[in-house]
């Protein structure tokens, strides 16, 4: 994967969320002030169109398009900022999550009297991404995550550029992942509303896309994991910084993110920071009854984590109201910008 960072390096303490200026002021004002912070530069003319793609959205989602400048000028440059800037805020504000979305594509898919190979493909990855989960023990998750993150296609234009290089005719390249497949489908598509849905769809995947990125000698990854428990469709997503190890992601210096969507406890945010293989981790939940689990399970935590050369050093606890907004919490996107915050301490 190519991937890039958010913050200032792994182990370090990154970005501080941004102090803006007083609502009084202009959003041109305001996305300066921003740029600014973060050592950024912009051309008036993009400052301008960067305003006006704020200004037009609703107010629930300009401060989220205020973290998302933070996010495409850092990690992207300032080409087409304006659109992207579009694209991710309402991929992320949209409050159906992927598989809502799979279940509409379906919809137009098995109205086909004869779909052609490449649409039963689709049809396939759909229904196999949509299979209820349990996920009661480890294995369970474990085979679950291997079997969902290749399905989305997130990766699918490295492979088509690997597929490239190596002298490979794209005619005998496979359309095995979602991605590819919608693109594909999409050509076909015969009624505006198809178009519009399969559209949308696409869009957040490439959202998704935008927030991995290489850079220097450190890896950031962000990863969307679609769910369907208890017959209810929901999201997570995991946000990895690392530095490289042999191309690869270095387990003894990395930051995990982690906003999961659960019964009983519903939205939990976990910050998993790893420095030596000394571990720290902070918990945000709205489930006040946690904070006792969490100082229960601690020690067990820490023994099993000693069998395998680590050493947890805290676990924090922070109970806040859960975000209502539509799509990723704010809070999320700040957290993956940001150290972790401070709660509630149990030293081990």
């Amino acid at each position: 994967m190519n991937i890039s960072p958010l913050g200032s390096g792994v182990g370090k303490a990154q970005n501080q969320a941004t102090a803006f200026p007083a609502t009084s002021q202009t959003a041109q004002v305001s996305t300066q002030a921003l740029i600014t912070q973060i050592g950024g530069k912009m051309p008036s003319t993009s400052l301008k169109e960067v305003t006006e793609a704020i200004d037009s959205l609703p107010p629930s989602q300009k401060e989220k398009a205020m973290e998302l400048v933070k996010v495409l000028v850092q990690r992207n440059g300032l080409t087409n900022l304006p659109e992207k800037l579009q694209m991710m805020v309402t991929s992320f504000s949209d409050k159906e999550t992927i598989l809502q979305n799979l279940a509409k594509v379906e919809t137009y898919l098995v109205k086909a009297n004869h779909p052609p190979a490449v649409q039963e493909k689709l049809i396939d990855v759909i229904r196999n991404m949509q299979l209820p989960q349990t996920l009661n023990n480890k294995t369970e998750a474990l085979h679950f995550i291997k079997q969902v993150l290749p399905l989305l296609g997130l990766n699918f234009e490295q492979n088509l550029s690997n597929f490239i290089k190596q002298d490979h005719p794209l005619s005998e390249a496979k359309l095995e992942q979602l991605k590819p497949l919608l693109l594909n489908y999409m050509n076909q598509a015969t009624t505006p509303e198809e178009s519009a849905t399969i559209g949308q769809l696409i869009s957040k995947l490439t959202s998704f896309q935008l927030l991995t990125r290489e850079e220097g000698n450190l890896h950031h990854v962000f990863l969307p994991i679609p769910v369907n428990m208890e017959n209810e469709s929901k999201e997570w997503y995991v946000h990895i910084s690392s530095k490289k190890k042999n191309e690869e992601l270095d387990s003894e210096y990395c930051r995990v993110v982690l906003l999961l969507d659960l019964p009983i406890f519903s939205s939990v945010m976990v910050d998993v920071l790893v420095q030596k293989k000394v571990i720290g981790i902070s918990f945000q939940h709205s489930y006040p009854a946690l904070e006792s689990l969490v100082e229960k399970s601690a020690p067990l935590l820490k023994e099993n984590l000693a069998k395998i050369g680590y050493t947890l050093s805290n676990v924090k606890t922070e109970c806040k109201e859960t975000d209502h907004t539509p799509g990723i919490p704010l809070g999320y996107l700040r957290m993956i910008l940001a150290p972790p915050k401070e709660g509630v301490d149990i030293r081990i």
